[in-house]
Parts: C-alpha cells; sequence; structure tokens
C-alpha cells in the first residue's frame, strides 16, 4: 500500500520543546575480557524526535485534520525541523510579496524557504560540502536537508565571495550536484512511533500542548 505523505503546515510548527537528534542505532555486543565495551552497528542511522507542540483552538482543528490525513501510523509527514538554537527561522519567515513588495489582500505573502547552493559535487556518503549563496551563513550545530535527508553542520570555514565548506554528520545520504538547492532549515519526511502520536486534549482554556514521537523514514 502506498503510504499517504502529509505535510505539516509551518504554522502548526509552534514548538514549546524541541529534541531532534541522530538515532545512531549502535548495539551492545557486551564486554570483552580485557572490560572494553563493543558496540555493533548493523542499522542505518535516522533522525528522531519527540517536539511538544502548542495548539491554540484554530491550530487544534487543523492538527486534527493532519492527523486524519496521516491515517495513524500508515501516513509520512514531511516536516520542517524547527530548531531555534541551530536556525533563527525568526530572521527567516517573513512573507515575501510581489515585485513591487506587495502583499495579497489578506496581508498574506509568499511562503520563504531559506535556501543555499551546492558550490561542488558531493558524493553519497561524503561529510564535506561546499555551498554558496546562503542568505545567512550556516553554523556549527545547524540542521539542514538536501531532498528531504537532513544532517548536521559540525563545523563552517567561510571562504571568500560568500562561499562556507562545511563538515557534516550523518553522511550524505544522496549525491549532490553543483547547483542544487540545499535548506537552511532542515526538512525530512518522518513516521509516527506511537499508533495515537499527537492525540491532543483541551479544556476551558482552549489551548492543547501534545506531545509527538518522530522517526525518520529511510524507505521511500
Amino acid at each position: 500500500m502506498k503510504r499517504p505523505i502529509v505535510t505539516v503546515p509551518h504554522e502548526l510548527l509552534r514548538f514549546v520543546e524541541v529534541d531532534w537528534d541522530i538515532d545512531w542505532r549502535g548495539q551492545s555486543n557486551g564486554d570483552t575480557t580485557g572490560g572494553n565495551s563493543a558496540v555493533v552497528f548493523n542499522k542505518f542511522p535516522r533522525w528522531i524526535g519527540s517536539p511538544s507542540l502548542f495548539l491554540d483552538t484554530a491550530a487544534m482543528a487543523m492538527w486534527r485534520t493532519v492527523r486524519a490525513q496521516a491515517q495513524g501510523r500508515l501516513g509520512i509527514y514531511k516536516l520542517t525541523m524547527i530548531d531555534p538554537v541551530g536556525f533563527d527561522g525568526d530572521r527567516s519567515q517573513q512573507p515575501l510579496g510581489f515585485a513591487g513588495g506587495g502583499l495579497f489582500a489578506s496581508g498574506a505573502g509568499f511562503a520563504h524557504d531559506p535556501l543555499c547552493f551546492a558550490d561542488s559535487d558531493a558524493p553519497a556518503g561524503a561529510t564535506r560540502i561546499v555551498i554558496s549563496g546562503a542568505e545567512h551563513s550556516p553554523r556549527p550545530g545547524q540542521i539542514m536537508s538536501h531532498q528531504m535527508w537532513p544532517f548536521v553542520v559540525t563545523s563552517v570555514e567561510e571562504r571568500a565571495g560568500g562561499v562556507c565548506a562545511l563538515e557534516i554528520q550523518m553522511p550524505l545520504r544522496g549525491a549532490i550536484a553543483r547547483g542544487d538547492p540545499i535548506r537552511l532549515q532542515g526538512q525530512g519526511l518522518f513516521e509516527a512511533v506511537e499508533e495515537g502520536m499527537g492525540r491532543s486534549s483541551y479544556g476551558l482554556a482552549m489551548v492543547s500542548r501534545p506531545r509527538l514521537s518522530f522517526r525518520e523514514v529511510l524507505n521511500r
């Protein structure tokens, strides 16, 4: 059965807590006779996270719609990895207007998608990429992504002309060609760990703070 992909609207992503992390999926193989621990890595690493949302009345209805479209654990959530520590999204979330600067009658504009571009090719498995054209210079700890595969920046070497060489983890899971767009704010495909994930309850205050539980989808 084909799994539905549901895009989580950016306006829903008001996280109260964020804990994005890489699950390297190492398994203990016991201790050696010398007293050293042995760890076996026989599965692909993946991103995990259990952020909690803040939902008001309108957002609760929207989130209920998203969950219904996902159909429990069947669906795949296309999700922007909001992470204020690694990337200050507030600097890049101002709506874009038309050429003359005007917005729609509602006051809304086009969604802003902060990007940079690959300055050279990089093969799958690479842990170093070179980028240019970034609206804001990347920084260590920032989560970025290419074609919905997130990675974290571990070091930044700034060069002339707005070019930066980045050390990254986890290694690239798909090749990058020169000129490819790379998201400065990571985006990935995730599934619910639990069937009832994100079920929200509310009282007289009409607000809800559901705890989510995501893991990255590797089979695509």
